[in-house]
């Protein structure tokens, strides 16, 4: 088994306090990010609040990662995202693939996902799964009181082996990646450490195994009888 840790540009984007869920999915421009972040409670969320003076706001937080795959150059047999929860468990999440834009990590990255459609009704016509490339399956529990192991798909192997650089994004499952409005007082928000805790002790990272070497029988035989 072995390890890479999470560069220490991993953080977050967010779209707050918007005043309609189209207005706080519907574009690729976050109003506000961090990436020295050490860890957040509503890292990976899609919230629908009240707003002061009546009605209602929306906010959604997209979390970012990368990881320095350059040294690995065979097949790679299993891999697993581990990620220390923080505070929050409420919502659903994935895995996709993001863009290399996320190496800077800014406002403009908030929709740095590929394959990511800003198309937007609240009712699943923006739904993305189908858009995006997965890198894990749907993640419906989450802890907080240690590391969450989310099982990385073959294609995310693939781009362990083929790209210098593996990109992550986590985002809620059921509404942002859905396109389904959050209704009533509802909150779905998951938290996690960051690579800037100090120590690594809740740092984001992949553990891996490499794919088994075969190992061919070059041997050759002299003065047998065949």
């Amino acid at each position: 088994m072995a390890t890479i840790y999470a560069n220490a540009g991993d953080g977050y984007v967010i779209r707050a306090a918007q005043s309609s869920w189209s207005n706080a999915r519907a574009t690729t421009a976050g109003t506000g990010s961090t990436d020295s972040s050490t860890g957040h409670a509503f890292a990976i969320s899609a919230s629908r609040l009240a707003a002061r003076g009546g009605g209602y706001v929306f906010t959604i937080y997209r979390s970012f990662f990368f990881f320095d795959t350059s040294g690995i150059s065979t097949d790679v047999d299993s891999a697993t995202f581990k990620v220390r929860g923080f505070s929050q468990s409420g919502g659903d999440i994935i895995a996709v693939k993001s863009t290399s834009d996320i190496e800077s990590l800014g406002t403009a990255d908030f929709a740095a996902i590929v394959g990511w459609n800003t198309t937007t009704d609240g009712s699943g016509g923006g739904d993305n799964e189908s858009n995006v490339t997965k890198y894990s399956d749907e993640i419906s529990t989450w802890t907080v009181s240690g590391y969450n192991d989310i099982a990385l798909n073959a294609q995310a192997l693939a781009d362990m082996r083929d790209d210098n650089t593996l990109y992550i994004c986590l985002l809620n499952f059921d509404y942002d990646l859905k396109d389904i409005a959050p209704t009533g007082y509802t909150s779905h928000r998951n938290g996690v450490y960051y690579t800037d805790y100090s120590g690594t002790s809740r740092d984001p990272y992949l553990d891996y195994d490499l794919a088994a070497v075969a190992v061919t029988d070059n041997a050759t035989f002299f003065g047998a009888n065949f």
